[in-house]
C-alpha cells in the first residue's frame, strides 16, 4: 500500500470517528437540556414563574425544541453516518452543525455569566463537526 492510500484510509476512519462522536455529543446535549426541568441549580420551578407567562412558555418550548433537535440529529448521525460522510447533503449538515456550535460559542463569550468550561466544550463541538467537512474526500 502506498503512503497516499494509507493516509486516505486513516483520514476516512478519523472522519467516521468524528461523526460518531458528533452523534453522541448531540445525544448528550439532548439529555442535558431535558434535565433542565430537574436541575436544582437551574431551578426552573422557582425561576420560570418570575418571567411573564409568555416568556416562561417561550423558554420551555425552546428548550423542548432544542432537546428534540439534539436527540434527532444525534440518532441521525449514528444511524446514517455513511450517508453523512459521503453526500453533499451530509457535508452541508456538518457545516450547519459546526456553525450552530460556533454561534453558541460566541454567545458564551458575549453574554454575561458565561462559563469557560462551556466555551471549551462548544469549541470542541465546532471542531467535531467542521473537521469532517474540511478533510472531505474528493
Amino acid at each position: 500500500m502506498s503512503k497516499i492510500t494509507i493516509k486516505l484510509i486513516v483520514m476516512e476512519k478519523f472522519r467516521n470517528i468524528l461523526v460518531i462522536i458528533g452523534g453522541i455529543n448531540f445525544l448528550l446535549f439532548g439529555l442535558f437540556h431535558i434535565a433542565f426541568w430537574f436541575d436544582p441549580v437551574i431551578d426552573w420551578k422557582n425561576e420560570l414563574p418570575k418571567l411573564t407567562e409568555l416568556n416562561s412558555n417561550i423558554m420551555q418550548l425552546l428548550n423542548i425544541a432544542i432537546s428534540v433537535f439534539f436527540l434527532a440529529f444525534g440518532f441521525m448521525m449514528l444511524c446514517y453516518r455513511r450517508e453523512i460522510l459521503n453526500s453533499t447533503l451530509g457535508r452541508a449538515l456538518l457545516f450547519i452543525f459546526a456553525l450552530f456550535w460556533l454561534v453558541r460559542l460566541v454567545g458564551e463569550i458575549v453574554f454575561p455569566g458565561g462559563f469557560i468550561i462551556a466555551g471549551v466544550i462548544f469549541f470542541i463541538s465546532v471542531l467535531i463537526y467542521s473537521i469532517p467537512v474540511i478533510i472531505w474526500k474528493k
